[in-house]
């Protein structure tokens, strides 16, 4: 399994109600063996109401396209890095029922990794949703500081320019941590009213559109020419991305805490 496809990855309206500090996501990515789904989804909701019902809670979800389809991420979060030096409640007895009675049912190349969430280059993020389109970017070596600005400025200004209310589009953006030269950055779209929301003509037609130098307008307006030209520099033809690849996500409920 790619380690690009943690997330979530981050995803799920719990995600948003971040207590200051608080902004940090561990998933786990995880895949039953071929005719283990049922047994595995038993085994791990016997699991979820002994380990994790009333505390230490996880939220699941399903990835239901692409290559990685039927993969589960398992999320824990929001926590801070103070909350990492917190010894968990049974330990020991929760490491040894993973192993007994869960891993069994899992193929080799189970994963994790930890993401924070960056509030500030995401659009509309408390929309709670339970369809999520999930696009993973690996950014080239020296072009993570510069694309997260963008994606802050590109926020702050969609939101200033407000050009059509009746678009709600949501995402939210997630910074992947303790990745070593690597950079990720995940992308969860929030799809509201589900998977419908991707098509074409799903949102209305703006009968007043703006003027298609809008955003390079109050772009320059409010940070200066030469920053518009840093920032076509950056992102004209992707120069910034090494890769990158997007998929669909369920929430399951039914194998969450709640």
């Amino acid at each position: 399994m790619k380690k690009t496809l943690f997330l979530w990855l981050l995803i799920a309206a719990a995600f948003f109600a971040n207590s200051q500090g608080k902004t940090l996501y561990t998933v786990n990515v995880v895949k039953p063996k071929s005719g283990m789904k049922s047994a595995f989804e038993t085994h791990w909701k016997a699991h979820l109401a002994m380990y994790h019902k009333t505390e230490d809670k996880r939220t699941v979800y399903e990835v239901v396209s692409g290559s990685h389809s039927g993969e589960y991420h398992i999320v824990e979060g929001p926590i801070s890095y103070a909350d990492m030096d917190v010894e968990k409640p049974r330990a020991k007895e929760h490491g040894l029922d993973l192993e007994k009675n869960f891993s069994p049912y899992l193929e080799n190349g189970s994963t994790n990794a930890t993401y924070r969430h960056d509030d500030t280059a995401s659009m509309n993020g408390s929309v709670a949703a339970e369809k999520f389109q999930v696009t993973v970017t690996h950014l080239k070596m020296g072009t993570q500081q510069g694309t997260i600005r963008e994606m802050r400025r590109s926020s702050l200004l969609n939101a200033k320019m407000n050009v059509n209310p009746t678009f709600r589009f949501s995402a939210n953006t997630y910074v992947q941590i303790l990745q070593g030269t690597k950079s990720v950055i995940v992308s969860v779209r929030n799809l509201k009213d589900g998977f419908k929301e991707l098509d074409g003509n799903y949102f209305p037609r703006n009968p007043n559109p703006p003027a298609p130098t809008l955003f390079k307008d109050t772009y320059i307006k409010d940070y200066g020419q030469e920053a518009w030209d840093a920032r076509s520099k950056l992102l004209d033809d992707n120069a910034n991305i090494e890769s990158r690849e997007s998929f669909l996500m369920i929430l399951r409920k039914d194998l969450s805490s709640q």
